[in-house]
């Protein structure tokens, strides 16, 4: 599955500018802001971000809330990264140099008149992203702690195999299929088409309030929504769905339903061409079901069977 990432959508500028908000096309920062302090006629105040992009959720007004790009205006239409609009302007490249450098000194003036500097701490609703140390004795962020051989959700009530070294814990917060997310994940593609990674996943938290189920009975109808939102918010579009499995289970007396299956597609710049995946409803008694997603991209198919290993491992919290 695509990493997370924030859905396009109108965020606080990265650079904190007060009142200030960039626009974010679910993969990059755009040049588009609105409101905020302006300088000179018409002008931004700030240039690109030193950011790679926003915490997932932050501009969510809901569950599963999916930001709208906004109306397109004869303004906002600012060429493509493959033909940059300069390239057929001769006269627009010296004057985009001039400008940027009187952009760097209005620039260096507000940070020495507000004491901004490199290591500023953001203020709220500014993306903040892990930095790795510097020193190649410690652990990056993410890490799980030495003994670790259990995942504890409490969240969602249960608990499951770690898999051991090389799977990271997951930080993708809050995700449109789960009201809180924990888990493990190793990365399979660094760099995608959208500028994300691949990765395979187990993961698990409570199902979000936007899907409506009352009790087991429910949990067929539930996850096959369950699965038109993974598919579309995590993979290669378009992409074709074959179930290998789908049936009601019990594990550790709790009841649940699981669904296993393939997605395949054929997209460009993508080294998988498919994924295996199991999506598991489960009562544990808890307020919502617990929902535990895996996944593994074809590429890594001799990690299929952590799918069996998990749903095995899983034991229903006290």
């Amino acid at each position: 599955m695509r990493g997370v990432s924030a859905a396009p959508g109108w965020y606080d500028d990265p650079d904190g500018v007060p009142g200030r908000q960039r626009w974010w096309d679910g993969s990059a920062w755009g040049d588009l802001t609105q409101g905020g302090p302006t300088y000179g006629a018409g002008g931004s105040a700030y240039g690109g971000s030193a950011y790679g992009g926003p915490a997932y959720g932050n501009h969510a007004s809901g569950y599963g809330a999916v930001a709208t790009k906004p109306a397109r205006t004869s303004t906002d239409v600012i060429g493509s990264p493959e033909r940059p609009p300069w390239r057929d302007r001769p006269g627009l490249l010296p004057g985009l140099l001039i400008g940027g450098a009187v952009l760097v000194i209005v620039l260096l003036a507000v940070t020495l008149v507000t004491g901004r500097s490199a290591d500023r701490v953001a203020g709220p609703g500014v993306p903040t992203f892990p930095t790795f140390p510097s020193d190649p004795t410690q652990d990056p962020p993410g890490t799980f702690p030495p003994g670790t051989v259990r995942i504890i959700d409490s969240d969602a009530g249960l608990s499951y195999a770690y898999l051991g070294e090389g799977w990271r814990e997951v930080n993708f917060g809050q995700r449109p299929e789960m009201i809180t997310t924990h888990g493990q994940y190793i990365v399979t593609q660094e760099t995608t088409p959208d500028g994300g990674s691949f990765i395979a996943e187990v993961s698990s938290g409570p199902l979000a309030e936007q899907f409506v189920v009352a009790g087991p009975p429910g949990f067929p109808a539930a996850i096959e929504s369950l699965t038109d939102s993974f598919r579309s918010n995590y993979y290669p579009a378009p992409n074709e769905l074959d179930v290998l499995s789908s049936e009601p289970v019990t594990l550790d007396g709790a009841p649940g339903y699981l669904l296993r299956f393939d997605l395949t597609w054929d997209v460009a710049g993508y080294e998988s061409t498919g994924e295996r995946v199991a999506l598991l409803l489960l009562d544990t008694g808890r307020e919502r079901p617990a929902v535990v997603y895996i996944s593994v991209p074809n590429t890594h198919a001799e990690l299929y069977g952590i799918i069996d290993q998990v749903v095995a491992s899983i034991l229903v919290l006290a």
